[in-house]
């Protein structure tokens, strides 16, 4: 029989050993960011070394552990939540000191290398935001394609990197009785792969035909444009085909032009009674040489009033608009975690809770209703760009889901075997099987390992496609049964969120969380009703 004042009290000493360590994984992170430097990335090595000691005591992990197998018989359901939090804590950092550090130390290289590689395009060094602008306005057919290969060059810098942290994470995971580090993940994010597994399956089965659809379109469009008679990769609008390419005749970047987005996201948070003013102050907005050419939102420590930032790297253009308003999404939800609740339940219920919340309100930035009420764009030009701005948002997320399902199958493939010769070769045929897109003839370079997440942000897209999913089943039960109408105009809306989705932090599973905020379990019929 479990003694909850045991429990309790193990909970409370190591709160004490975690919530300053924490903190400084955070500023690290932060400052890493910020400024890319050799100082910063050592900062991080060692700040994360320290977390990760933490939790290695193998005798406090069998007890906790023991606690986690037991648990049904803990009757206060905030005690028992917090030992299974605890639980996923301890068992993601059991094994070998020397492994364990080795990992922070790669992942800290490989995020500097990201923060501070260049492609080279016409003999000058081009940030990501110059290339994705190429891609996306250029109809030189050489520019673009020169732009495109600059975007993967960082890919030969840390393939090498990327496979050697595949490898660690799975001994690590075969230790712990894993088949690898993909399916420990899972199991630690509180995910039942055999359920993701079916999830995707749905997905793919139900964009397939439309998707294909619009990709011959798309692609009749491309050789229009460039005048070839076979689209490749460069003539798609940003690296990796994560989004569609702009329709000729709809301009969504001249809404933006001369606006202020930082304006305008707190225009939009202010509307749903969500005051972001305190995250703006603290936040790096706009680009530098050095500083991470991402976005992200990070809280510092888990005391109150919470220290939430934002790092962004702003243009004045749909994108950067999106993306405010996705990091500002991840922001709120931080900021409104009830501060009452105990240490390890102050944090989101769960990833793709968080990025539900980030996926509901980026795709703002390209809706009519927002653009007149919080852009104030002309009404006028609105009316004739209504029905192409709701397909081009049709567009974006089947063309991201497309995107997400080679993310989940080449990283099942990585982790099965990080050594593998043709994994170059894998991508391209998952490129090709899902996005439709030719690959470059006799093309063998890293290219997956271009991708950031590959490396420092291991196993996470299908909590983009879950956070897809919760966000159209959240939006449609806000605005069917509490705001009846659009729910970014509504403080009711904010109220809401904060009651039943921010403010209960970790105190439940994901899956609660969801059926809490929108009354059933989740439910993707949501989501693909949109698609068509």
């Amino acid at each position: 029989m479990l003694s909850p004042a045991e429990v309790e009290n193990f909970i409370t000493r190591i709160e004490e050993r975690v919530a300053p360590a924490e903190k400084a994984v955070s500023e690290a992170w932060w400052k890493l960011g910020t400024t890319g430097t050799e100082e910063a990335q050592k900062e991080l090595v060692e700040a994360g070394n320290a977390y990760n000691r933490l939790f290695a005591d193998k005798d406090e992990y069998r007890k906790i552990r023991g606690w986690y197998e037991g648990r049904s018989s803990l009757e206060n359901p905030i005690l028992r939540r917090q030992v299974e939090v605890l639980y996923t804590e301890f068992a993601g950092k059991q094994g070998e000191p020397e492994i364990l550090e080795r990992i922070e130390e790669l992942e800290a290289e490989a995020e500097s290398v990201y923060s501070n590689h260049r492609g080279t395009v016409g003999g000058k060094e081009v940030s990501d935001n110059e290339i994705r602008n190429i891609l996306r306005t250029s109809g030189d057919d050489a520019l673009r394609r020169e732009a495109w290969e600059a975007s993967k060059t960082v890919g030969r810098e840390v393939e090498e990197t990327v496979r050697e942290l595949a490898r660690l994470r799975n001994r690590l995971a075969r230790e712990q009785g894993y088949e690898n580090h993909y399916t420990r993940s899972l199991k630690l994010q509180e995910i039942d792969p055999d359920e993701l597994a079916r999830i995707m399956g749905e997905l793919e089965s139900a964009t397939d035909e439309p998707f294909r659809e619009l990709k011959a379109d798309l692609d009749e469009q491309s050789r229009r444009r460039f005048g070839v008679e076979i689209t490749m990769p460069w003539h798609l609008p940003d690296p990796f085909f994560q989004e569609p390419p702009e329709d000729p005749d709809l301009d969504v970047d001249r809404y933006f032009k001369g606006k202020d987005l930082e304006e305008l996201t707190r225009r939009t948070y202010d509307s749903l009674g969500l005051d972001v003013r305190g995250v703006i102050s603290k936040s790096d907005l706009y680009e530098r040489s050095g500083k991470s050419q991402h976005a992200f939102c990070i809280t510092i420590g888990r005391e109150y009033p919470y220290d939430v930032r934002v790092l962004a790297n702003i243009r004045p253009d749909a994108y950067w608009m999106d993306t405010m308003l996705h990091e500002f999404g991840h922001a709120v939800y931080d900021r409104h975690i009830n501060p009452n609740l105990p240490y390890f339940l102050r944090s989101v219920a769960h990833t793709n809770a968080t990025e539900a919340i980030a996926l509901m309100m980026g795709p703002l930035a390209t809706e009519p209703g927002w653009l007149a009420s919080v852009a104030g764009a002309p009404e006028a030009e609105l009316r004739d760009d209504a029905e192409k701005l709701k397909a081009r948002q049709r567009a974006s997320d089947l063309v991201f889901t497309r995107w997400a399902l080679v993310m989940y199958h080449f990283e099942q493939t990585l982790y099965a075997d990080p050594d593998r010769e043709d994994l170059n070769g894998i991508w391209w045929d998952l490129v090709e099987r899902f996005q439709l897109v030719n690959r470059p003839p006799d093309r063998d370079e890293p290219d997956w390992a271009a991708k950031i997440h590959v490396a420092v942000t291991p196993v996470y897209y299908h909590n983009y496609v879950l956070g897809h999913l919760i966000a159209a089943q959240l939006r449609d039960h806000l605005e069917r049964y509490v705001t009846h109408g659009p729910f970014y105009e509504s403080e009711a809306a904010g109220r809401y969120l904060v009651e039943s989705f921010f403010g209960p932090g970790a105190r439940d599973d994901w899956q609660t969380t969801v059926e809490r905020a929108t009354g059933e379990e989740l439910n993707p019929d949501y989501f693909v009703k949109s698609l068509f």
